[in-house]
């Protein structure tokens, strides 16, 4: 089994696709993790070559993950910027969605920094922006929450969507 997780940065996605492979004892990958150890820092490349450059680099890293199974793939939160990405999901797509407040709240006051985006963009230009793609890409969605109980959702989901294709 495959999952990706998408969603508004600070959504949860690295933090609640980490437990749930953990939880599965398969990979987890965070694409934005995998960009910086072949490219360097996020920022960097915003400010040297500019944001569709990067988006190039988000699309050839899931078509590099494509062939993998068995792995949780916490995917940047623009990865839905480019329809072409979702001919690369081959899993389980799973849009957490997060309220604003809380993201705002786990954002808090650096994002600037560490987000290239959120310099230029206020978390609500990023969700009126990604939110119909988001719902667009998803397999299902899960409401961000506790951690554990976001995981047996997305089982639960999991299970009802196999049996479903049987």
């Amino acid at each position: 089994m495959k999952y990706y997780f998408i969603g508004l940065p600070a959504s949860g996605k690295s933090t609640i696709g980490r437990e749930l492979a953990k939880d599965l004892k398969i990979e987890f990958i965070d694409t934005d993790k995998y960009i910086e150890s072949k490219y360097g820092p996020i920022p960097n490349i915003f400010k040297e070559k500019g944001e569709s450059y990067f988006r190039d680099i988000e699309t050839k890293t899931l078509k590099e993950l494509y062939d993998l199974d068995n792995v949780v793939i916490s995917c940047g939160g623009g990865i839905v910027e480019r329809d072409v990405n979702k001919e690369y999901m081959n899993g389980m797509v799973v849009f957490l969605d997060a309220s604003i407040n809380e993201i705002k709240s786990r954002l808090g006051e650096d994002s600037a920094s560490s987000r290239p985006l959120m310099a230029t963009n206020s978390i609500m230009d990023l969700y009126h922006r990604r939110h119909t793609k988001y719902e667009e890409f998803k397999t299902f969605k899960v409401k961000n929450q506790i951690i554990s109980k976001a995981i047996k959702e997305i089982k639960k989901e999991t299970n009802r969507i196999c049996k479903k294709k049987k």
